[in-house]
C-alpha cells in the first residue's frame, strides 16, 4: 500500500485534511532557519576576511611597486652618474692629451727656434 492510499484509509476522504507533509507548504524547522543563520553568517564574515585579505595584498603590491621604482630610480640615476664620471674622464683625457701635443708642439718650435739662433 502506499503512503497516499494509507492516508486515505487512516483519515478519510474529505478534503478538508493535508494528506501528507509533502502535499502542503513546509514550514522550515527551527534548525533550519538557524542553519541558515549560520550559513549567512559564515558567509559574510568569509566575505569580510577575503576583503580584508584582498586590501592587505593590495597594499603589499604597491609598496612592492614603490619599492621597485625606487630601487629603478636609484639604480638609473648610479648609471648617469657613472656615464657622466666616464665622459668626464674621457673629455679630460682628450683635453690633456690636446695640451700634451700643444706643449710638445711648442717645445719642439722652440727648440728648432734655439737651434737656429745658435748656427
Amino acid at each position: 500500500m502506499t503512503r497516499d492510499e494509507i492516508l486515505s484509509t487512516v483519515l478519510g476522504e474529505r478534503t478538508c485534511y493535508i494528506r501528507g507533509k509533502g502535499y502542503r507548504k513546509k514550514h522550515p524547522k527551527k534548525s533550519n532557519i538557524q542553519l541558515a543563520n549560520i550559513e549567512s553568517n559564515v558567509s559574510s564574515a568569509m566575505e569580510i576576511v577575503h576583503q580584508e585579505m584582498q586590501a592587505e595584498m593590495d597594499r603589499k603590491l604597491q609598496e612592492e611597486r614603490e619599492q621597485m621604482a625606487a630601487e629603478l630610480q636609484r639604480n638609473m640615476e648610479l648609471e648617469l652618474q657613472r656615464k657622466l664620471a666616464e665622459e668626464r674622464e674621457h673629455a679630460n683625457a682628450e683635453v690633456d692629451k690636446g695640451i700634451h701635443v700643444e706643449v710638445d708642439k711648442t717645445k719642439h718650435e722652440q727648440f728648432a727656434s734655439f737651434i737656429i739662433r745658435m748656427q
